[in-house]
């Protein structure tokens, strides 16, 4: 369990990262106006681009996950220790 709750404060701190986070939206940006620009006739470029921001949707709700599983780790810990002081 305090493998879960390291890892959730990781992923937290990624999140939360002003690094991170301007890349993210640096990289969202960029993908939009590449899709955008792309020519009506070019699918073959707009897939890849929606595969792309499917991937960096995809990233961001893995780390979220570890950063939920970490939360409920430390909660259920703190329940824990909680019902072993009041019994």
């Amino acid at each position: 369990m305090s493998k879960e709750i390291h890892l959730g404060t990781q992923a937290k701190r990624i999140l939360e990262d002003e690094i991170f986070t301007d890349a993210v939206k640096k990289i969202e940006e960029r993908l939009n106006q590449e899709w955008l620009a792309s020519p009506l006739r070019d699918t073959e470029a707009r897939e890849k681009i929606f595969l792309m921001r499917k991937m960096l949707e995809s990233l961001i709700n893995e780390i979220t996950s570890v950063m939920e599983t970490g939360k409920l780790a430390n909660k259920t810990l703190t329940d824990i220790q909680e019902t072993k002081i009041f019994n």
